[in-house]
C-alpha cells in the first residue's frame, strides 16, 4: 500500500479487466493521424509517454464512423487495425490497459467526398447547433439509418476487438448521439425512440447490447453519459439518476463514466480555465453516483491537477477512478512522480486551455507549458541526450522562453547563466498572472524556477547585461528571450502608428498598473488593441477598486478569437459587466486630449467625446525588446531570439522555441540564427 496515496495505487477491476491505478487518461481530441485516419506513429508515442508516466488507463477517443472521422483516429476502414494493434501492444508492454471511446458527433459528420460540402449529420430529431458560429440542423434518423448507425457502432468495436483493445466505452454526453437520445431537450421524436424515458433510452440499450456481445466476457464495456446537461428543457440530476439506474441495472455495461457539458454550446464547461473551481463537476457527479450501485464510477470532475486531489474524491467516494487529460498533457510524469514522491518535479496544468484553442484556431497542437507534448518522439522524457559539444549558454530573459531555453540546456550538459533584468522571474506570464482570477498561472513559472535550481543553472537576477558585457564572457551561445512591451505609442494592429497625446501624464502602460506604478481612479478609458487577457483584466481589476471604467475595442467583441478558443470568453465579460464595466466594440480612439477623448466607430467613422477622462490605459500592441541582437549579430557562434523578442505572438510560442533552439546549441550543421532555421528546408524536426 502507497504510504502517501493507497487509493489511487491500489489496482481497480473493471469487468475482466484489471486497471493497476486509479488514474486514467481521458479521451479528447488529437491530429496525429495518418493518411487513413488510423494512428500516427507520433501518436503512439503521445500516448506511450503518458502510459511510461504511470498512468494506468488510457481511454482514446475513436471515431465510430469512418464518414466523420475528427482530430482523432477512426477504427475503420479495417485496414487501421494493424496499427491500433501496434498502439495496444506497446501499452500492454508496459503495464498499462486501454480502451476505446465510440462516438459519433453532430459537429463531426464528414464530407461527402474530397472538398464536398459537408454531409447531413444524424442527430435524434432535427435540431438547431451552432459550431463555433457555423449553424447547422441534425437530420432526423430514419428507423434504417437508426439500424445502420448501430450496425457501425457494432463494427467499431469488433475493429477495437481485434486490436486487442481492453474495454470499450460508448460516448453518451457531449451532445454525442445516444445523449441526442437520451435527452428531452433534442429528442423530439413521437415513435419508440422518443417520448417516453424508456423510449429515450431504447438507442443506448440497443447500442450497448451490441458492444456487450461483441466484447463476449473478455472485455470491458462501459457508458459515459452527463450527470446533468445544464439547460432549460434537459435532463438534470434527477433524471441522469434513473437513467444510470437503469442502465447500470440491465447488467449491459462495467462501469460508468460520468461528465457534465453538451458541446460546443457549454464548451467552457467541458473544457473549464482557470475561472472556475477545479472540481466544478463534483456536486453533479455526487448527485448521480449511487445510481450505478456496485459498479465502478469514473469521473474527471472537471479540472483535476494533482494527485492529491484525485486521492481525496477516491477516498470520499465520489468516483472510484479519476481521470484527466490536460493535467497529463502538461505532464505525462505526473503519475509515477507522485508514486515515487517527486512531486515537485511535476508541471501543473494552468488551464489556459491553448492545447485546444492551439488545434481549431491556428490548426496546430500545443501545450503553452510542455512543449514536449505531441512530439514525444524527438522532445520526450527520454530525447535530452547529452549535446554533441558542451557549450557555455548565456540566456537573456526570464520569462517562459528564458526558462525553457535554459531547462533545455542545462539537461543537454551545457554550462548555463541566465539573466533577467526584474528581481522576479517569469516575464510577462507572472505579470498576467497577477489579473484578477489569474494567479494559478504562476505556478508553471514556480516549476521552471525549482527544475533551474536542481540542474545547477546560474540565475542572476535584477540584472539588465550589456552586449559589451556577455562577449566579455566568451559565450559559445546566446539565446535572447527579452520579451515585448506594450507599445507606449499606441501602435496597434488595428492603426499601427502612434496615437496623438500618447506621451500625457493620463497615459498608462499596463506595465504600469501590474508593476505597481501606477492605479488610476476615477473616470479610465481602456484602448484594448488586442483582444487578450490584458485589457478586460485591466479593467476588471480597476473596476473592482471602485473606477468607472470603459474598454474601447475595435473588434467586434472585447476578446479576440483566440480568447473564444480557450474558453474564457463566457467568463471574462461576466466578470466585467457584473463591474459595470462599459464595452464599447468596433470603435477606437483618435488620441488623448485634455481630460477628454474621442472615440469613432471603425465602420462609420462616427464620432463622440468623452469629457472628465481621469486616465487611459494603452492596452494595443506589444512590441519586441531585441536591441541584443541587433548588437551582438554575427559576434557569437549561435545567437538565437526566440518568442516576443523575436516577435509579439501567442504566449505558447515562448516555451516552445525556447526548448527548438536551445536543442540547436552545441550541435555541428545546425542552424546558428533563427533566420536560418526560418529559411531552411522543412523537415520532420519541428
Amino acid at each position: 500500500m502507497h504510504p502517501k496515496y493507497p487509493k489511487m495505487f491500489t489496482p481497480i477491476q473493471l469487468g475482466p479487466v484489471e486497471i493497476p491505478n486509479r488514474f486514467y487518461l481521458s479521451p479528447h481530441a488529437s491530429p496525429l493521424v495518418d493518411a487513413r485516419g488510423g494512428p500516427s506513429e507520433e501518436y503512439i508515442h503521445y500516448k506511450m509517454e503518458r502510459v511510461k508516466g504511470g498512468t494506468g488507463l488510457l481511454i482514446v477517443s475513436m471515431s465510430a464512423l469512418e464518414r466523420s472521422r475528427f482530430v482523432q483516429p477512426t477504427c475503420f476502414p479495417k485496414e487501421n487495425v494493424p496499427a491500433l494493434k501496434e498502439l495496444c501492444e506497446q501499452v500492454h508492454a508496459e503495464g498499462g490497459r486501454i480502451f476505446g471511446e465510440l462516438w459519433y458527433w453532430w459537429g463531426a459528420a464528414g464530407p461527402w467526398g474530397p472538398l464536398s460540402p459537408p454531409a447531413p449529420s444524424m442527430g435524434a430529431s432535427q435540431t438547431q447547433f451552432n459550431l463555433f458560429g457555423n449553424r447547422t440542423t441534425t437530420r432526423e434518423m430514419t428507423r434504417d439509418e437508426i439500424r445502420r448507425m448501430q450496425e457501425t457502432f457494432r463494427q467499431a468495436a469488433e475493429n477495437l476487438r481485434d486490436a486487442g483493445f481492453d474495454g470499450i466505452m460508448l460516448h453518451g454526453s457531449h451532445g454525442a448521439v445516444p445523449e441526442q437520445f437520451l435527452s428531452p431537450y433534442f429528442n423530439r421524436r413521437t415513435d419508440e425512440y422518443g417520448g417516453s424515458l424508456d423510449n429515450r433510452l431504447r438507442f443506448t440499450m440497443e447500442t450497448l447490447a451490441l458492444l456487450r456481445e461483441v466484447a463476449d466476457g473478455k472485455m470491458a464495456v462501459g457508458f459515459r453519459m452527463n450527470c446533468d446537461e445544464l439547460v432549460s428543457g434537459g435532463y438534470h440530476t434527477k433524471d441522469a439518476y434513473q437513467i444510470l439506474q437503469k442502465i447500470a441495472a440491465s447488467g449491459l455495461i462495467d462501469f460508468a463514466d460520468l461528465d457534465v457539458a453538451i458541446e460546443p454550446d457549454q464548451y467552457h464547461i467541458g473544457m473549464p480555465p482557470v475561472f472556475v473551481d477545479p472540481q466544478s463537476y463534483r456536486p453533479y457527479v455526487e448527485a448521480v453516483r449511487s445510481a450505478a450501485g456496485d459498479l465502478p464510477v469514473l469521473s474527471v470532475l472537471g479540472r483535476l491537477t494533482s494527485i492529491a486531489d484525485g486521492e481525496a474524491a477516491l477516498q470520499a467516494g465520489v468516483c472510484d477512478m479519476v481521470g484527466a487529460a490536460r493535467a497529463l498533457i502538461a505532464e505525462p510524469e505526473l503519475v509515477k512522480n507522485a508514486r515515487e514522491g517527486n512531486e515537485d518535479r511535476s508541471r501543473t496544468c494552468i488551464a489556459c486551455n491553448w492545447c485546444m484553442a492551439s488545434l481549431y484556431f491556428d490548426g496546430a497542437q500545443n501545450c503553452t507549458i510542455n512543449p514536449g507534448s505531441w512530439r514525444e518522439s524527438h522532445w520526450g522524457v527520454d530525447t535530452f541526450t547529452p549535446a554533441t559539444n558542451k557549450a557555455k549558454l548565456i540566456v537573456v530573459g526570464g520569462g517562459p522562453a528564458g526558462l525553457e531555453a535554459a531547462r533545455v540546456g542545462a539537461l543537454r550538459g551545457h554550462e548555463v547563466v541566465l539573466y533577467e533584468a526584474r528581481d522576479t522571474l517569469g516575464g510577462a506570464l507572472t505579470l498576467w498572472s497577477r489579473l484578477p482570477a489569474r494567479a494559478f498561472y504562476n505556478k508553471s513559472i514556480e516549476w521552471w524556477q525549482r527544475e533551474l535550481e536542481r540542474l545547477g543553472v546560474t540565475i542572476e537576477l535584477g540584472r539588465r547585461i550589456t552586449a559589451r558585457e556577455i562577449l566579455a564572457t566568451k559565450p559559445d551561445a546566446v539565446i535572447i528571450a527579452t520579451g515585448a512591451v506594450y507599445s507606449a505609442e499606441g501602435r496597434s494592429n488595428h492603426r499601427d502608428a502612434a496615437l496623438p497625446g500618447h506621451d500625457s501624464p493620463l497615459v498608462h502602460l499596463p506595465e504600469d498598473i501590474l508593476l505597481g506604478r501606477a492605479r488610476p481612479k476615477g473616470k479610465v478609458i481602456v484602448v484594448d488593441g488586442d483582444g487578450l487577457h490584458t485589457g478586460t483584466g485591466i479593467a476588471e481589476l480597476l473596476a473592482a477598486e471602485g473606477a468607472d471604467v470603459e474598454v474601447i475595442s475595435p473588434l467586434l467583441a472585447p476578446l479576440a478569437l483566440r480568447v473564444t478558443a480557450t474558453q474564457d470568453t463566457p467568463y471574462i465579460l461576466k466578470r466585467i459587466k457584473q463591474l459595470g464595466v462599459k464595452i464599447t466594440p468596433t470603435s477606437f480612439i483618435r488620441g488623448v486630449g485634455d481630460r477628454e477623448v474621442v472615440v469613432y466607430d471603425v465602420h462609420t467613422e462616427e464620432e463622440r467625446t468623452i469629457r472628465d477622462v481621469d486616465a487611459v490605459v494603452l492596452s494595443t500592441g506589444r512590441i519586441s525588446i531585441n536591441q541584443l541582437e541587433r548588437e551582438m549579430e554575427g559576434k557569437v557562434a549561435q545567437l538565437f531570439v526566440v518568442g516576443d523578442a523575436a516577435s509579439a505572438r501567442m504566449w505558447a510560442t515562448a516555451s516552445y522555441e525556447g526548448q527548438k533552439f536551445a536543442r540547436y546549441v552545441g550541435e555541428p550543421g545546425k542552424p546558428s540564427t533563427i533566420g536560418e532555421a526560418y529559411f531552411a528546408p522543412m523537415t520532420v524536426e519541428p
